[in-house]
Order: structure tokens, then C-alpha cells, then sequence
């Protein structure tokens, strides 16, 4: 049986849950009808106006940004997760966010999961999951070998496969298939 030291969660679909979803990162769209790329937008550390102007939708900020403060102002907790971090932190275990997200969203993030050991956050760090360095990461600022973690999320390839090939214990969390964190943490908590 391996030792499990630290928790390593994914934040959106895992954690956090919308409750109104504008989507405002969506409204970018270039001239020519092209979105812009997906992976810019996780991997910068600029806000969405910036990402607005440089593709020349910047007069669009009127109705974007207020898709992006009605979408963050939604942002909840899935109903089990505070007793799960509680249940963690009693267990003494390291837990952590290591997750894919824009500019914008970390704030909200560090706010809603205040206090853990570390974030790993994608815009932060110039890469996005399933990049092994957002795993090794996660690993130093707990300063945990891969193998002693859990890592839990509700992306197949983001938060079980890439964990897992880096070396690190995965569970994948099914919320449409009903699964709370409760029942993906069966026997490690």
C-alpha cells in the first residue's frame, strides 16, 4: 500500500461549480471568425482585456467583461467539498490546486479554497495540464515525491492519465455519472 502525504485537486468541475456560465473567454473571436486559441488563454498571465485587444475585439469589452464578473461572482463550492478538506487536513495531508484556468479565475479560486499548501495554476506557470511540469510543480511546493499524491480531478486526460504517467496515484471524479469527491476518495480519506 503506498503512502498517501498530499491531495492535488483539480479546481473547476472538481472543486468549483458554476452556477450561471456566460462563457466570456468565448466572445473571443478574431476578425475573421477565428476563437482564439484555448491554451493562450490558460497559459498567459494577462487578463481578458488585454487578450480582448490583441486580437482586436476590444470594443467588445462592454458586454464581455460582464459575462466575465457575472460568471466569477456564480462561482460555489460542490456541496461535500469543505467537509472533504476538513476531512483531509484532519488526516494530515499537504492539499493543493493544481489546475488549468485564465488570469481571472485564480483570485477566485485562492478565495474559495483559501489556506491550501500550494496553487498550481496554468496562467501562472506558462504551461497547462497534461504538461509533466505543472505535475512536478505541484509535487516541489508540497514537497511530496509523486508517488505519495493523490491527484483528483474530472478531466480523464488532464487529472488521471497525465497524473498517473508522471508518476502520481489518480482518481477520476464523475459528476455526471453522480460521483462526489466523497465516493472518488473512497480508501484515501
Amino acid at each position: 500500500m503506498k503512502t498517501t502525504k498530499a491531495l492535488i485537486f483539480d479546481a473547476f468541475g472538481t472543486l468549483i461549480r458554476y452556477t450561471t456560465r456566460p462563457a466570456p473567454y468565448g466572445s473571443l473571436v478574431d476578425a475573421s471568425g477565428r476563437p482564439m486559441d484555448r491554451l493562450a488563454c490558460l497559459t498567459r498571465n494577462v487578463p481578458l482585456a488585454t487578450l480582448a485587444s490583441e486580437i482586436g475585439v476590444g470594443d467588445k469589452l462592454d458586454v464581455i467583461l460582464p459575462d466575465l464578473a457575472e460568471e466569477l461572482s456564480g462561482l460555489r463550492l460542490f456541496p461535500e467539498v469543505p467537509d472533504v478538506l476538513a476531512k483531509a487536513r484532519a488526516a494530515g495531508l499537504r492539499l493543493a490546486v493544481c489546475s488549468n484556468l485564465a488570469y481571472e479565475y485564480g483570485p477566485a479560486v485562492r478565495g474559495l479554497v483559501p489556506e491550501l499548501d500550494a496553487y498550481v495554476l496554468s496562467y501562472e506557470v506558462g504551461v497547462a495540464k497534461p504538461h509533466p511540469t505543472m505535475y512536478r510543480l505541484a509535487c516541489a511546493e508540497l514537497g511530496c515525491a509523486p508517488a505519495e499524491t493523490v491527484f483528483v480531478g474530472d478531466s480523464k486526460r488532464c487529472d488521471f492519465d497525465g497524473p498517473q504517467a508522471f508518476g502520481m496515484q489518480a482518481r477520476w471524479l464523475d459528476r455526471r455519472g453522480g460521483q462526489s469527491l466523497v465516493d472518488t476518495l473512497k480508501g484515501v480519506l
